[in-house]
């Protein structure tokens, strides 16, 4: 149930101090005036928008070596800022940029990465990955999952 007052149109409208009868977020607890139900959804909508995959980038694992790297970040910018046009589509109406994060506006992690070719991955606070190879993948493929968090 809500309540709140009419405007010149016939449409009901509410603010923060209106009564409602909702549990906007599933936890059992009623909230009972707008501002509640927004304080209630926030967190919800607040962590689910932090988090990202960043593009795929393909990494040569043909050679086994030590101390590689690539800049995640910089390959982030590169595809998200649209830079080679020519080769990116978007729907109809779109803007011509994604919005982008500076590299110090975000967290990275490597949530998975396929132990029996990878080793010693580490990412530092600018987003570059450092890796060893330390064996071919038999079919020519293989995982690694990087998550971004905006901080």
């Amino acid at each position: 149930m809500v309540t709140g007052s009419t405007d010149t149109n016939g449409d009901t409208v509410i603010d923060e101090n209106d009564t409602i009868t909702l549990d906007v977020d599933g936890d059992s607890v009623v909230e009972t005036n707008v501002q509640q139900a927004l304080e209630a959804v926030a967190p919800i909508t607040s962590k689910a928008a932090r988090i990202f995959y960043p593009p795929s980038i393909a990494i040569d694992a043909s050679t086994t070596g030590t101390n590689r790297s690539v800049n995640l970040y910089n390959e982030y910018l590169n595809q998200f800022s649209l830079a080679n046009a020519a080769t990116s589509a978007s729907s109809a109406g779109a803007p011509g940029a994604i919005p982008t994060y500076a590299a110090n506006e975000l967290y990275y992690y490597v949530t998975y990465y396929d132990p029996t070719v990878f080793a010693n991955v580490s990412i530092d606070a600018s987003g570059v990955m450092t890796y060893d190879i330390i064996a071919t993948p038999a079919d020519y493929n293989s995982l690694i999952n990087v998550v971004f968090v905006v901080r």
